[in-house]
This record gives C-alpha cells, sequence and structure tokens, in this order.
C-alpha cells in the first residue's frame, strides 16, 4: 500500500529522486547528477503548475540532461527497448491510443475541471505499477495521483516511452516495404517466419527483445505495431490544481475506509505497518535477507 506517511516534508519520498533517475552507462554520464535530475524534477513541476497543457517533447531535453541509467540508450539511435518495456509495464497498454494525460488528487479536482464522469470511464490497469487510471476509450487518460513521488514515476517513465515510440516510428517510415507488411498482419494476414524477421531487423530489435514484446503484447501484437508504424506519439500532460495540501487529502481519503475496518476489527490501537507495491519486501523485512 502506498501511503503518504514515508515521504519527506516536501512531499516526496527520501529515495524516489534517486529510484528516479539513477546516472550510469550514458554518453553524458560523467557529468550528470544529482544536479541534473533536480533539475529535470524541477522541470516538470514548474511547469504542471501552469493552468495549460505540457508536452511530453518539452520535457525530452531535461530527460536526456538527466541521464538516466533506466533510459541508457535514449541518444543511440536504435531503439532502447529495455527502456521502452520498464516503461510500457508501468502505463496502461491503451497509451498507444493516447494524447492526453490529465492527472487530479481528489475526484473533486477532476468534477471541478469538466471531468464529472471520469469514474466511468473505463477503469484500467498497468502490471508494473498500482494505480488509479481510467479512460475514456479515446485519447484521454486520467490518473489519480496520491504523492509527489508519483510524479517522479509516472512522468519519466511517459517520457521514456513517447522517446523510444517515435524512434520505431521513425524507422518505419523510411521503410514502407516493412510498414506494408505490418498493416497486413493487422488486418489478419500474419507473416511468415521470414517476413517476421524482416520486420525485427528493421526494428533493429534483436530476437529476444522481440518475444519479450510479442508476450507483453500478447493478442494485440500486430495491432499495436500497426500504430508504432503508422502514428507520432505527441502525448500532452494537464495537472488539475494539484498542491502538496491536495495530497493530505488525497491520503486521508483512502485512509478513512482503512480506519473504518479497522475499528471493526477491535484494531484501531494496534500498530500499522506499510508495505511498498514490491511484495518481496516483506520477505525481506521478516527474514532479514536485507540486512
Amino acid at each position: 500500500m502506498q501511503a503518504g506517511s514515508d515521504q519527506s516534508r516536501n512531499g516526496r519520498s527520501s529515495g524516489s529522486r534517486e529510484s528516479l533517475m539513477e546516472v550510469s552507462g550514458s554518453s553524458r554520464s560523467s557529468v550528470a547528477g544529482k544536479r541534473e535530475v533536480d533539475l529535470y524534477v524541477r522541470t516538470y513541476i514548474t511547469l504542471l503548475q501552469s493552468s495549460g497543457a505540457v508536452s511530453v517533447a518539452s520535457l525530452e531535453p531535461a530527460h536526456l540532461t538527466s541521464a538516466s541509467s533506466l533510459h541508457a540508450g535514449a541518444e543511440e539511435p536504435e531503439p532502447d527497448f529495455s527502456a521502452f518495456l520498464y516503461s510500457a509495464q508501468r502505463i496502461p497498454q491503451c497509451i498507444a491510443s493516447v494524447q492526453h494525460v490529465i492527472l487530479g488528487q481528489t475526484l473533486r479536482a477532476f468534477v471541478r475541471e469538466g471531468y464529472a464522469e471520469v469514474e466511468t470511464w473505463q477503469a484500467v490497469s498497468a502490471p508494473g505499477r498500482r494505480r488509479r487510471w481510467y479512460w475514456n476509450g479515446e485519447e484521454i487518460l486520467a490518473a489519480y495521483i496520491a504523492s509527489a513521488s508519483d510524479l517522479d514515476d509516472l512522468i519519466p517513465s511517459i517520457v521514456a516511452y513517447q522517446f523510444e515510440w517515435n524512434k520505431m516510428n521513425r524507422l518505419l517510415e523510411q521503410q514502407p516495404e516493412i510498414t506494408a507488411l505490418i498493416s497486413l498482419a493487422a488486418r489478419g494476414t500474419i507473416p511468415d517466419d521470414v517476413d517476421g524477421t524482416l520486420i525485427r531487423e528493421a526494428l533493429l530489435l534483436e530476437v529476444a527483445d522481440w518475444e519479450r514484446l510479442v508476450s507483453v503484447w500478447g493478442a494485440s501484437f500486430w495491432t499495436m505495431l500497426n500504430l508504432v508504424a503508422t502514428t507520432r506519439k505527441r502525448i500532452d500532460f494537464r495537472m488539475l490544481g494539484g498542491t502538496f495540501l491536495g495530497y493530505g487529502r488525497s491520503t486521508r481519503t483512502w485512509w478513512r475506509p482503512v480506519m473504518n475496518r479497522l475499528a471493526d476489527l477491535n484494531m484501531r490501537d494496534r500498530p500499522i505497518y506499510f508495505v511498498s507495491s514490491n511484495t518481496h519486501s516483506i520477505v525481506n523485512t521478516l527474514s532479514g535477507v536485507a540486512t
């Protein structure tokens, strides 16, 4: 369970910046460090405080300068498939069709900005991150943000996703015969092994990476790849009135039913332990493995 209680005074968990942008491996790694990471964080926090939408493209320079080890191949011409897959696991698959991501701390924030029906939209999820997401079935994806560290996870993930998507799009744009094969596959004419190899090589992917992508996208594989081939991603964000006080209200919203349940069980005076979304942390704590 994610909680506000483990955050530092500024609303961001103590390790969030380190996990956000671990520095290594990149061509910029010799000069990038905490200052560049802090610049990246300040950039998107400042831009999201404006009333308008913030394009992902406007964050790409700061993203590159931070030289994340999780996106070590950002400046390479071939796709950084590990970064793409890492990001894809933390965002609902419908992001492939989304152009606008709206972020809110409470339902009240969405209602105030004209999205009163947001919780009637399709509830979607991401395999690598628990978060409340709602998709309108078209171009808008809504996400509830419970803490500042949520932004440290979400923003770089979507920036890396768009960055690598557009790399693959540019590669396929230059090879119309490959794009035609992908289009046929999306309509049901699955390519044979020879044509499949041509498509994989056109994307500069190793066999193992190709197989991982097939596994992640499953039955939607060719439809998704066709979107990559035909669509340039231009996602933007909009924060709906986010404040640090809003994070406190958001925490109280989910804490209230927890307290009610504890009262039902006569356990309100018992200590409460919050476990992160990584369930192996329970084993680490109880077994002493981490120590």
